[in-house]
């Protein structure tokens, strides 16, 4: 089936591993023979090597005379360029289109999910991040951390982060999760930004996962942040023993408005995503 459409993410690693598996080969030419019969004699005026060559660059000289029944072809040779789109359309053909959850999806299986409205979940802390890698911070010098690079202590931090993304579909109430690892360096196709995913519907390409809650997209700087949260509150207890029955039953936990998304009860449906594509409507 051909299909037109525009990449803004592609997980070009898992994409290229699927489509090997699917078939390994990998077009690099293409030879097209147009033919016509015909009753025809060919001369070819070559006066040397040289001019012989000439025929295959179709600067030989061909003359035409009645002979006899002969069959004339023409073969072109034409190159193949592999791009990512040629190589995600494979793929493409052996996804099970999803318009509903509403009947069971198996875990594991290629989906193609049309029509979707995206929004950023983690816009506020995202920007924040971007920020501080932006090496803004660099030289901002901090009390007592002689020695302490601060720099790379949040490169560390934010090497596991992504974009939380969360869709929509037109035609049900589903929703659905993905992430985009954050590369802080041209994550998306053709100078593409996360903003461009929220203007208009896209399309998904990934496998299905099941259904999460939103807590489970965790990383190590929401981790260290809700270890901070943690610490300032035990610290405030500390300093006011003789309230913390009444302010802090027994079992509540303490950190549950400290995570992000923590208080988002929504199911979500998690898709392991490859590829994010706007399809193409033409006047054919």
């Amino acid at each position: 089936m051909k299909r037109l459409f525009n990449v803004y993410y592609v997980n070009y690693a898992k994409v290229y591993e699927i489509k090997m598996m699917l078939n390994n080969r990998v077009a690099v030419g293409q030879s097209i023979e147009k033919g016509k019969e015909g009753e025809a004699g060919i001369n070819i005026e070559a006066s040397s090597a040289l001019d012989f060559l000439k025929l295959f660059k179709g600067e030989a000289q061909i003359g035409a005379e009645a002979k006899g029944g002969i069959s004339s072809k023409i073969i072109e040779t034409l190159e193949v360029k592999t791009t990512k789109s040629i190589i995600l359309n494979e793929v493409f053909d052996k996804c099970n289109e999803i318009k509903s959850f509403s009947s069971k999806v198996e875990e594991g299986s290629l989906v193609l999910i049309n029509n979707v409205s995206l929004s950023l979940i983690n816009d506020f802390e995202l920007r924040t991040v971007k920020l501080f890698n932006s090496g803004a911070f660099k030289n901002l010098p901090i009390p007592n951390t002689e020695g302490f690079d601060l720099t790379n202590l949040f490169n560390s931090m934010f090497k596991d982060y992504a974009y939380k993304i969360k869709g929509s579909l037109s035609s049900s109430l589903d929703k659905i999760l993905i992430k985009i690892p954050v590369s802080f360096d041209n994550e998306f196709e053709s100078s593409y930004s996360v903003d461009d995913l929220f203007i208009g519907k896209v399309s998904i390409l990934g496998i299905y996962k099941g259904v999460v809650p939103l807590k489970r997209l965790k990383n190590t700087f929401e981790y260290f942040s809700e270890l901070g949260s943690i610490q300032n509150g035990l610290a405030q207890v500390d300093e006011s023993e003789d309230v913390q029955d009444s302010q802090y039953p027994k079992n509540e936990d303490k950190t549950k408005h400290s995570y992000w998304g923590s208080n988002d009860s929504t199911s979500y449906h998690y898709i392991d995503l490859l590829a994010i594509v706007q399809n193409i409507r033409t006047n054919e």
